[in-house]
């Protein structure tokens, strides 16, 4: 037995959305991914403490992202107290 098709005219179509990719640019950034984004200086900044926790540690224990968290953290921190 033959398979039947709709025929486009009858059948009721969804009408696809696209969503906003922040990516493309047609999105809005979290607040967060902005302040990161902007200022190179602020990345430096945990740059160089995370480095500086690294050796606090003799680079034994712990990992380089546990390092990069704690230095953002302190970082970022102390700017939106300032």
């Amino acid at each position: 037995m033959p398979k039947t098709t709709k025929s486009s005219d009858s059948a009721t179509t969804k009408k696809r959305v696209r969503k906003a990719n922040p990516e493309n640019g047609n999105g809005t950034l979290a607040a967060e991914q902005v302040k990161e984004q902007s200022s190179p200086v602020v990345e430096e900044k945990i740059r160089t403490r995370a480095y500086e926790l690294y050796l606090q540690r003799d680079g034994t224990g712990g990992s380089p992202e546990q390092d990069w968290l704690r230095a953002k953290e302190e970082i970022c921190g102390q700017q939106s107290n300032a």
